[in-house]
């Protein structure tokens, strides 16, 4: 029998990384030598010496050169919440765009690749699709087996649920120190500066004098019914310090800017830590009987915040924006033949009022029976102006002030906001969970309607209020030759001004007056009220606030 020759020994050589191509995809990699492997290290913050980013990273190192793997990319995501950034990290993200030519990702411990389920799932999936394998340094998990992945996901619940725990307790820590009226940190709000608790331990807002006498300036200047833009340019230029510069801001978001914007006082004067209120994530806390928790001086009274947010949703009305910058009749000057308002624009260098009632008919598909006529606006300006000082230019301005001996509407309203706030928290935010939760809810919700009966019985009963009425001592020329045109279209208006033109029956340069018609007091505010389309008895409560009562 012939016997075949042994075939020569030959050398093993060392395992290289397969190439890609001939990797199945979705299938899971051995981990054997010569692997290519990024390391990836995570840490909220570089204060816990236990998990630093240098152990993190020696520890992946230590298992790569263990196990004879090339490490061929380190990624680090330094002061990153894993839990409130979800993916959406920089150095996991450059991981995640190069898994091409990675056969391993290196991490420390799960809850630094991780610190949700849904997260940690996504990410196995995305690496197993790219068929590359994921390993820890200090768990002992083969997640290349199903029986590995699935150990894997165990672990990645008890770390979410640690993270939520630790969130809880310092949510809980911060919310017990905001309900005894401490300071937690973050940004002072405007109008209050922090210092030490005078009653103990750690520090608390009170009013800062100067700021309180700005916001103050700023709100009366709103009511009076300034522009928030002329505002915020004569703030900048008087070099008051803006609520987010950095010489009030110990830490957060903070800026360098000396400017104030428009949104800079928007977000001021809507914020209901005006109110004394107590903040967190954007809502006020609430009491056991769901009004907002007041633990520090108010710098507005309610009546004032009410009155403030009336006007400021009114500013956000655009049928209402009539102030600095428009022309002098705008909501006083109306189109006779569709009753519509008339409104400026510039011809041959010349400002002119015209009806678009003509535009509005044709865009809602309407029948057109107006052709828009127009009029010169100085000289219909100067003829209106001429016309009111002749007629009610002699009476006395006299200011109405209501008075009502006992007023509990702005009570009401705070509870009926906060009612409305509760039923979002529980059906749209998805809060009081449980039955513990829907127990604290109906209690919360209990205390809130007895409350707002009890005020609404209250209000029923209130003495009867009166109507004073006080000179101010000039009449309506006086203050006319005062007035800019913002303020001297308010008397106008005040006074009832309804102003209707005509078309024009003959051509020409000069105004003809006889197209013109002006009506003052009662019979002006009804006028505007029909052309309006509003219920003429509303002219009654316009009546009220004006000089024809």
């Amino acid at each position: 029998m012939t016997h075949e020759a042994a075939p020569e020994s030959v050398t093993p050589r060392s395992p290289k990384a397969m190439p890609r191509a001939k990797r199945r995809k979705g299938t899971p990699v051995t981990t054997g030598p010569g692997m290519r492997a990024a390391i990836y290290v995570r840490l909220s913050r570089d204060t816990d010496e236990s998990t630093s980013p240098e152990r993190q990273r020696a520890a992946c190192e230590a298992i790569c050169e263990a196990r004879g793997w090339e490490v061929v990319a380190v990624e680090e995501d330094i002061d990153v919440s894993g839990f409130s950034r979800g993916l959406e990290r920089p150095g996991l993200q450059r991981i995640l765009a190069r898994l091409a030519d990675l056969d391993v990702v290196v991490f420390f411990k799960i809850d630094r690749l991780a610190r949700s389920t849904v997260d940690f799932a996504e990410i196995m999936q995305i690496a197993e699709t790219q068929s590359v394998a994921l390993a820890s340094a200090q768990e002992p998990l083969d997640l290349t087996s199903s029986m590995g992945r699935a150990m894997a996901r165990v672990i990645a619940v008890f770390a979410e649920l640690e993270s939520d725990t630790i969130g809880s307790r310092v949510s809980n820590a911060h919310e017990h120190l905001r309900r005894e009226g401490r300071w937690t940190g973050g940004r002072v709000p405007y109008g209050y500066r922090v210092v030490p608790n005078p009653n103990g331990a750690g520090r608390v807002l009170e009013i800062n004098p100067d700021e309180e006498k700005v916001v103050h300036g700023i709100v009366d200047r709103v009511l009076a019914k300034e522009s928030l833009m002329k505002i915020a340019t004569d703030l900048t230029k008087a070099g008051v310090v803006s609520p987010g510069h950095r010489s009030r801001q110990p830490n957060g978001k903070r800026s360098d800017s000396e400017r104030w914007y428009t949104t800079t006082l928007r977000s001021l004067l809507t914020n209901p830590q005006l109110l004394g209120q107590v903040i967190e994530d954007g809502k006020p806390i609430l009491r056991t009987d769901g009004l907002p928790l007041v633990t520090r001086p108010p710098i507005l009274d309610m009546r004032t915040w009410h009155a403030l947010q009336d006007e400021l949703t009114r500013r956000s009305d655009r049928s209402e924006r009539r102030r600095e910058g428009t022309a002098l009749l705008r909501g006083v000057l109306f189109c006779s033949l569709c009753s519509g308002r008339m409104y400026t624009y510039v011809a041959g260098g010349r400002t002119r009022y015209r009806c678009i009632g003509r535009l509005k008919q044709r865009q809602a598909g309407q029948d057109v029976d107006c052709y828009g006529p127009s009029v010169a606006a100085e000289a219909l300006e100067a003829h209106v102006a001429k016309e009111f000082l002749r007629g009610i230019g002699h009476m006395p301005v006299v200011k109405i002030e209501k008075k009502v001996a006992e007023d509990f509407r702005p009570q009401i309203r705070q509870a009926e906001e906060a009612l409305k706030d509760l039923e979002a928290d529980r059906y749209e935010r998805g809060l009081f969970k449980g039955e513990d939760g829907a127990h604290r809810y109906a209690a919360q919700y209990a205390k809130l309607e007895e409350r707002l009966s009890s005020l609404k019985a209250r209000q029923s009963d209130a003495a009867p209020g009166g109507v004073e009425e006080i000179p101010t001592g000039k009449t309506h020329a006086e203050l006319w030759d005062d007035s800019d045109t913002a303020g001297r279209r308010d008397l106008l208006l005040n006074a009832g001004t309804f102003v209707e033109v005509a078309p024009a029956q003959r051509g020409g340069k000069k105004l003809d007056p006889s197209r013109i018609s002006v009506y003052f007091g009662p019979e002006g505010f009804i006028r505007r009220a029909e052309a309006e389309g509003k219920d003429p008895e509303s002219a009654t409560l316009m009546l009220i606030d004006s000089d024809f009562n």
